[in-house]
Parts: C-alpha cells; structure tokens; sequence
C-alpha cells in the first residue's frame, strides 16, 4: 500500500515514529529479560522460554537463540510494523501533517532570549527554594522549641 501523503509532514511523522518505536524497542528487551530469567524451574535452571536451541550463542548477537528471543524480536518487528502502518492512517497523518504545518508558523526565540529566558527562570527556583527551605527551618524551630 502507497504511502499517504508522502510529501507532506516528514519531519513530524518521522519524530513521531521514532518516539514511538523506542518505547516499543525498550518493551521488547524488557520482555525479552523477563521471559529468559522469570520461567524457570523449580531447581533454578532455565525453563522452556531460556533453553538454548541451537547450543551455541548467535554469530552476532553473542546471545542464545531461546524462545524467549524468538518471541521478543516477532513482537518487536510486528509492532514496529503495526505502528508504521498505523502513523499510513488518513486521520493520523492527516494531523501529524497539521501539527507540522503550525509549527513552521511559530515564531521561535533566538538563542540569546532563550539563554536569557532560562538564567532567569534559573534565579526565581534558587531564589524560591532558599525562601521555602528559610520557612522550613524556621516554623521546625518554632515547632520544636514552642509547641512539642
């Protein structure tokens, strides 16, 4: 099936795939992990999901070829699939196309506001957390000396 749209929102579409696709890389590991160290027997050893299939670690990926493996990259790669072919849909590109359209319209700051900008949100937290942490010190002396 083509693309949708194909030339038009590249940049959101990409960024939003990517976000997305990490999550989904990282979940994969996670359960990759979980089912090679969880399913085990009751003497310790690897179950079914952590026993070695070809007996020797993958050329590559110095790792063994488990069923835990196996189930984690088809997940992986089925996901990864899903996730591409749900960013096709008319209504998703459709706005991620939008959102990238109005982005281009904002006005950005330069970098010396934005370094203005930042030093001065910087100063008002210092500025609040030493007022905050003078309250605290005083109302725990006020407490402990006056009213306990």
């Amino acid at each position: 099936m083509a693309k949708y749209k194909p030339d038009q929102g590249t940049i959101a579409r990409t960024s939003a795939y990517l976000m997305v696709a990490s999550l989904i890389v990282f979940g994969a590991d996670t359960m990759y992990l979980w089912l090679r160290t969880a399913w085990r027997n009751a003497d310790g050893t690897p179950g079914f999901m952590g026993r070695d299939l070809l007996g020797s670690p993958l050329p590559v990926l110095s790792e063994p070829l488990t069923p835990a493996l196996i189930i984690s990259v088809v997940f992986a790669v089925g996901s990864l699939y899903a996730l591409y072919r749900f960013f096709q849909r008319p209504k998703v590109a459709d706005l991620l196309i939008d959102c990238e359209t109005e982005m281009r319209k904002c006005t950005w700051p330069t970098l010396e506001e934005t370094w203005k900008s930042s030093v001065v949100v910087l100063l008002v937290v210092v500025f609040f957390t030493v007022v905050l942490a003078g309250m605290d010190l005083f109302l725990n002396f006020v407490a402990t000396e006056y009213v306990f």
